[in-house]
């Protein structure tokens, strides 16, 4: 085995990206979720407003998508998938933290996060 390949697939590299940065009230923003899977198959990937989970794709799952309602927050789910979620009609309670959770389907499985500020105004 040679030492420059790891045995265990690894995630790597879970960036989150918010375009644009400052969004305008009634706007849409687009979350995009990179990351790197290294070989592995990909489990899901959960997006977070703050600590609850609003948007998850699960690759096992049909359809593959699911919104969780929450206050504020509409996703266009027609261009929402495994590595970005669109919002859209903007209000100003969803200031702050964004999430994006990406865990592999392999054992032992690999999760990384990424955060990312958002601001409305």
């Amino acid at each position: 085995n040679s030492p420059n390949v790891p045995d265990v697939l690894a995630l790597k590299d879970v960036v989150l990206t918010i375009r644009p940065k400052i969004v305008e009230r009634s706007h849409q923003a687009t979350l995009r979720c990179s990351y790197d899977l290294e070989g592995a198959s990909l489990y899901y990937v959960k997006w977070y407003r703050g600590i609850k989970e609003f948007y998850r794709y699960t690759l096992t799952e049909h359809p593959p998508t699911k919104v969780f309602p929450t206050a504020g927050i509409n996703v266009d789910v027609n261009l929402s998938n495994s590595t970005q979620v669109v919002l859209t009609d903007i209000d100003f309670q969803l200031s702050g933290n964004f999430s994006c959770e990406v865990t592999t389907a392999e054992e032992p499985a690999s999760t990384g996060t990424d955060v990312e500020s958002m601001l409305v105004v």
